[in-house]
């Protein structure tokens, strides 16, 4: 279970959340989707079928853990996304990150998280408006 660090809302209203390891995704269908649940932090793939001229991850090839302990194969078929469209209410993009991965490489992963877990941290902690919080490059001694 990934637990919420810190978070920080940026002047532009985007959502950056901390976390202390990244969420573990285990995918189930529901129709044509692959949906991943890890305590509040989701994740969803769709199907569409790939041609010549379309693939998803440009058609690279890698397997996604199902649940029930099979991997379905993905080779540009299946797409990231439609959180939104699922659940318009109850789910917030966000830019994800541990701070571990933050010190390799400055960069938020894109993900979804519950609004309710989001909303149970901000009520007991305040966010930071910095991004460059963790960013060592920009951090002065004290």
């Amino acid at each position: 279970m990934p637990k919420i660090i810190d978070v920080i809302i940026t002047k532009n209203k985007q959502i950056f959340v901390i976390v202390d390891k990244k969420p573990k995704f285990l995918y189930e269908r529901k129709g044509d989707l692959l949906v991943a649940d890890d305590d509040g932090f989701y994740n969803t793939y769709y199907y569409e079928r790939p041609n010549k001229y379309s693939k998803a991850f440009g058609g690279r090839e890698f397997g996604i853990q199902l649940k029930d302990g099979n991997v379905e194969h993905a080779f540009g078929q299946w797409w990231d996304g439609k959180h939104q469209e699922n659940a318009p209410e109850s789910i917030v993009s966000v830019g994800v990150a541990t701070l571990e991965s933050l010190e390799g490489c400055y960069v938020f992963s894109s993900g979804h998280i519950s609004k309710a877990k989001l909303d149970g941290w901000l009520k007991l902690n305040e966010p930071s408006i910095d991004y460059y919080k963790y960013d060592k490059r920009f951090c002065v001694s004290k």
